[in-house]
């Protein structure tokens, strides 16, 4: 079977994503989104900040939005975060995410490799865009998107 994007992950991969998602953001105001393409014809960033703009996640109250964005067949993916969480971290934030996700997806399964970005991401997310008001509400779906 051809690998794709609707079956990179299996039903309880994509569940525990979802999870992971959800725990992290109910420590931040910041949103973490995973969207998955069949394939990328096109430069992975500039993907990558097309997906972004297309799921709105520039639009949020702080505008730290971070999307993961993962071409399957070409093997390829991307990190990219809103004007809101780039202004506070260090222009080699995103890369070395990137690294350890590339390695991670070396040595461990797809859900694995995302589970442990998503986890870093929120550390950073919760450093920088605490939920200090309980009642965020959440401005994004937590769900994983598909081309």
């Amino acid at each position: 079977m051809m690998i794709s994007a609707k079956n990179f992950l299996s039903d309880d991969e994509k569940n525990a994503v979802v999870s992971a998602i959800r725990a992290i953001e109910s420590n931040t105001s910041g949103e973490i989104r995973i969207h998955i393409d069949d394939s990328c014809s096109e430069d992975v960033l500039d993907r990558a900040v097309q997906v972004f703009h297309h799921l709105k996640m520039d639009q949020t109250a702080f505008r730290n939005g971070v999307l993961i964005y993962i071409a399957v067949r070409d093997k390829q993916f991307a990190i990219i975060g809103d004007k809101g969480i780039n202004k506070k971290i260090d222009e080699d934030y995103w890369k070395s995410i990137s690294y350890q996700m590339q390695q991670n997806f070396i040595r461990e399964s797809p859900s694995k490799a995302i589970i442990n970005a998503v986890h870093q991401i929120g550390k950073t997310l919760s450093t920088h865009f605490p939920d200090l008001d309980k009642f965020d509400k959440n401005e994004l779906p937590d769900e994983i998107s598909f081309e």
